[in-house]
């Protein structure tokens, strides 16, 4: 599953942030299966207004919601890019003459809020085609839904469980869940790779944090349409933040998920419960240094988070070690 999560202020690329997307195991009932099983995040259920298709043979749907808080989540990035660019061009004959073109060919807030949009769908489609391709090389079929938190990449089996305990081996879902935010990273990487080989780009005020200053990319002859610009801009954010933001051992985030396989690997007894501790302090730190750097949206993100796994470690030690399951 992929979640959603704060945006870079106005030309302000420095935070960047979202979760992404752990594994949520899907079923039809409502009973929790044997085994071990964590519950967090449920499949929100089809509605008329669902957009749906397939690709590489995998059904797709995409709630409205999804493309509602994209929108939300893009709006001050959109208005302040627009207006960045309005400055550029009431400036005239005093700013360099490619920064004229690109203010030029600015298109507007709607439009760029749409580009925002379609950016984000592509990052988490890529993002849950990563789990469900990896899902499929295990012999798992598996659809994936877009929705108001993200995305998941549902196993066509089981209820809404981000693990069954018989469903995958260790390393196999170690694989599963790692291969989301890979997806992402290597789209990120082409895109990075391409503007490195032709020798363009990206605007300064278009900064991606870190990636930018390591390599280059804002050094080079300039692309002089803002809405490509703004393509790869809103393209690298997720698949580079966000990606690497779910990697934090926090459930139910990917990083969440391989902590667990890791943690039974080496302590079947213990495992589940060691994982779910390491979430709760992760989590908390990170809400912590969050709430510090006045981000409060990651802060209250991440707060719930570590509150969520505290509860169902609340909830498996007082069941002696297992929902259902031997401990």
């Amino acid at each position: 599953m992929h979640l959603f999560g704060p945006v870079p202020k106005p030309l302000d690329g420095a935070r960047a942030f979202s979760a992404s997307s752990p594994i949520c195991y899907n079923s039809r009932n409502s009973n929790p299966p044997a085994g071990n099983s964590l519950v967090f995040l449920a499949e929100p259920p089809p509605t008329a207004y669902d957009f749906r298709f397939q690709l590489f043979g995998i059904p797709i749907r995409v709630t409205p919601f999804f493309w509602l808080v994209s929108a939300f989540l893009g709006w001050q990035l959109a208005d302040g890019l627009d207006e960045f660019m309005q400055q550029v061009a009431d400036m005239g004959e005093r700013v360099d003459f490619d920064l004229a073109r690109i203010a030029a060919s600015n298109p507007g807030q709607g439009v760029l809020l749409l580009m925002w949009i379609a950016a984000v769908f592509v990052s988490i489609l890529v993002h849950e085609l990563g789990h469900a391709l990896a899902m499929r090389r295990y012999g798992i079929s598996s659809y994936i839904v877009l929705y108001h938190f993200g995305g998941l990449a549902v196993p066509d089996r089981g209820g809404s469980f981000v693990r069954s305990g018989a469903f995958a081996h260790p390393p196999h879902q170690i694989a599963i869940s790692a291969a989301g935010p890979a997806a992402q990273l290597l789209l990120a990487g082409v895109l990075i790779t391409a503007l490195r080989l032709s020798g363009f780009a990206l605007l300064e005020p278009l900064d991606v944090p870190y990636v930018s200053r390591f390599l280059s990319i804002s050094e080079g002859q300039q692309i002089t349409s803002l809405p490509l610009q703004a393509v790869i801009y809103f393209l690298l954010i997720p698949s580079i933040f966000w990606a690497l933001l779910n990697l934090l051992p926090v459930y139910p985030l990917d990083g969440g998920q391989i902590a667990r396989e890791l943690f039974t690997l080496y302590s079947p007894r213990d495992g589940i419960r060691n994982s779910l501790i390491l979430s709760v302090a992760a989590g908390a730190g990170v809400a912590i240094y969050a709430f510090l750097q006045q981000d409060l949206f990651l802060a209250l993100l991440f707060g719930s988070l570590a509150f969520s796994s505290y509860q169902v470690l609340q909830a498996y030690s007082g069941r002696g070690g297992g929902f259902g399951g031997p401990w």
